[in-house]
């Protein structure tokens, strides 16, 4: 934005010059008078087309953070995701480990308890 500002300024200026130019009436036995104005048109076209470069380099970083944060917010999502289905799978997984030893664990008690 900071570049953007002075170039614009700048090529508002080399327009306002080429119009007053451009509008002056040619005095009697001007000559070279098609030479500034060519001049003055490449400096305008120059500047306006650095400007739009800048412009549309703004707007490219800008959408390029959009995205790029959209894309980490939604990585974020799908990590948080992912942790909570693994630790469901591992409450699942101990109460189904613990489901089947039951009836061995029972058992060691039922010898320990017959043993003199």
């Amino acid at each position: 934005m900071k570049r953007i500002v002075p170039t614009v300024i700048l090529a508002l200026a080399v327009a306002a010059a080429s119009a007053s130019v451009a509008f002056a009436g040619q005095p009697a036995g001007a000559t070279g008078h098609g030479a500034v104005v060519s001049v003055v048109a490449k400096a305008v076209h120059s500047v306006s087309d650095k400007t739009h470069g800048q412009a549309v380099s703004a707007r490219a970083k800008t959408h390029g953070a959009m995205v790029s944060a959209a894309a980490r917010a939604q990585g974020a999502a799908n990590s948080a995701a992912g942790k909570a289905r693994g630790a469901a799978a591992a409450a699942a997984g101990k109460a189904k480990g613990a489901a089947a030893s039951e009836p061995g664990r029972l058992k060691g008690f039922a010898r320990q308890a017959k043993q003199p």
